[in-house]
């Protein structure tokens, strides 16, 4: 007689995390609904990447002088920091590393998805105020909303889907009123941002910052990320993280990144600049309510967001449908100025057609 594996019951509970990643192919479909980057590494990245396949794939990985060039980067010391497999490694070790069954964590709703999910497995919720209807951040009621049971303050900025942005005097705010719990500050928008709270660390030690590769460095398919904390923290994230769970092709490549940014540098302009001005003015003269942000993507509120995302799909668009309390908004990711605008044109006659 065949019997099921049982697992925990905090697992059993939950909903698989499933981003709707069928069918993405980028050669049928303009991919504007993972916030990516529009552009490819350069040359020298892939170049590099070929250099290390044909010579050292057969051995365990070696980082060299990584962690030194990160920490130009970033502006801390080497010990300041830990690399991780994509940021969503960072979240699971992190809240691994803080929570106990049936403790919280505090975050205005909705944020990323993957705090819900790590929590979760853990039998802990992510618990806080939703966003009001103008998405702007509910300071005071995230403050209120910490109380016992809470062993971690989350805040995504810009928040990730509602484009929020968190000023640096109310994420002090928090740190300042809630010493003795952890804040965490998710920065994966950092380089279209430019804004960061990192220098608060030398004056609060419960800050934790996470930041990605990801987005404007352009490579989600390798899975790098970090994060930055007081050196005893970094520590114990240590005891949780694998000695070999970063791949060394996402390090060679974020090398070759952090050494010549003037390519993604130059995109990440465009993008802000350039591209943004120009969607916000389509929607304006269209009438189109959207929610802009600090960062590479936006909410969009059609007259009807399924009917929008359904007549995007059918012109080889791709965006984001969001899912309640927002599912009558869709999030877009900017990209090349060609490319916006073909959604214009595309959206225009799906506007017309109404």
């Amino acid at each position: 007689m065949k019997h099921s594996i049982k697992v925990r019951e905090a697992i059993s509970r939950m909903s698989p995390y499933k981003p709707p990643l069928e069918n993405r192919d980028p050669e049928a479909y303009m991919l504007m609904d993972f916030n990516e980057s529009p552009l490819p590494p350069p040359p020298e990245v892939i170049k590099n990447i070929s250099a290390f396949l044909n010579t050292h794939v057969h051995a365990y990985p070696i980082y060299g002088d990584f962690l030194e060039k990160l920490s130009e980067y970033a502006g801390v010391p080497a010990e300041n920091l830990l690399l991780t497999n994509g940021s969503d490694q960072a979240i699971d070790i992190i809240l691994r590393s803080l929570l106990e069954s049936g403790q919280e964590v505090a975050m205005v709703q909705p944020g990323f998805q993957m705090y819900n999910q790590v929590a979760g497995t853990i039998g802990c919720c992510v618990a806080g105020p939703q966003f009001p209807k103008n998405f702007q951040f509910p300071h005071k009621e995230l403050k209120e909303s910490v109380n016992a049971k809470t062993r971690l303050i989350v805040v995504i900025n810009p928040n990730n889907p509602t484009g929020t942005s968190v000023s640096l005097e109310q994420i002090e705010d928090l740190l300042k009123s809630f010493p003795d719990i952890p804040v965490l500050v998710d920065e994966a928008y950092y380089e279209f941002t430019g804004e960061t709270c990192v220098p608060l660390l030398s004056s609060y030690p419960n800050l934790i910052v996470i930041r990605t590769f990801s987005k404007a460095l352009a490579l989600p398919s390798l899975r790098l990320g970090y994060v930055i904390a007081a050196p005893d923290y970094i520590i114990e994230l240590q005891k949780i993280r694998g000695p070999y769970d970063v791949n060394v092709v996402a390090v060679i490549a974020a090398h070759e990144q952090l050494d010549q940014p003037e390519h993604w540098q130059k995109m990440v302009r465009h993008l802000m600049d350039d591209c943004k001005p120009a969607i916000e003015k389509f929607f304006n003269e269209n009438q189109v309510r959207y929610f802009s942000s600090t960062a590479n993507f936006m909410l969009v509120e059609p007259c009807d967001a399924q009917q929008a995302c359904k007549y995007l799909m059918e012109n080889k668009i791709l965006v984001r449908p969001m899912r309640p309390p927002i599912a009558h908004t869709f999030r877009m990711s900017l990209r090349m100025m060609p490319d916006m605008q073909r959604f214009m044109d595309v959206f225009s006659r799906y506007l017309n057609s109404r």
